[in-house]
């Protein structure tokens, strides 16, 4: 069965190069994002508060206070429990046998949400695409071929991004990222 321990250092990949970076202030966005969790969008997230301590315990020094987050065990739970419960849990991906497969869905979902990523999976395996994850789900991810899943889930990923950026054009800057972020996995 699939573990999102395996998942999470390919998400950290796609979201930054270096434990200095793990903090980051994105050009697009406005407040930080830590291990890819944007505080704008999630900001009750419980790891604020440390973030903000850090950096003042640090003189607002965002390298610096990144990387000593980055090695904090307990910023580190907080930031596997966040993943799990958002994203991992809601496409039941403990169940999925195929690592492989289960890192494809997580790692579109966190981009996309869970709803979307579940719905393109559900729409190549064969089954009804509601978003939501049960046994028939279920039985066509164990059954699929990983290798294939691998090359038609990143064009469908792909499909959903030039559709988001038909509707917003303003978000053609991250194309590449995204493109880049679907053949990661």
């Amino acid at each position: 069965m699939a573990d999102i321990k395996n998942a999470l250092p390919i998400l950290y990949k796609a979201e930054f190069s270096r434990p200095e970076n793990a903090l980051h202030v994105n050009k697009t966005e406005t407040g930080y994002t830590f291990m890819g969790i944007y505080q704008t969008a999630h900001p009750t997230w419980s790891g604020w508060g440390i973030v903000r301590d850090k950096l003042k315990q640090y003189g607002g020094d965002i390298k610096l206070a990144s990387s000593m987050l980055y090695d904090n065990e307990k910023m580190r739970e907080l930031v596997e429990f966040f993943y799990k419960r958002n994203f991992w849990d809601r496409a039941k991906l403990d169940r999925v046998n195929s690592q492989h497969i289960a890192n494809e869905i997580f790692i579109f979902g966190v981009v996309a949400d869970m709803p979307p990523a579940i719905k393109k999976a559900q729409q190549l395996v064969g089954v009804t695409a509601d978003g939501n994850v049960g046994e028939k789900t279920l039985t066509a991810l164990n059954s699929f071929d990983e290798k294939a899943f691998d090359l038609a889930f990143d064009e469908k990923e792909i499909e959903y991004f030039k559709t988001v950026i038909s509707l917003k054009p303003e978000k053609e800057v991250f194309l590449k990222g995204w493109i880049n972020r679907a053949h990661l996995v």
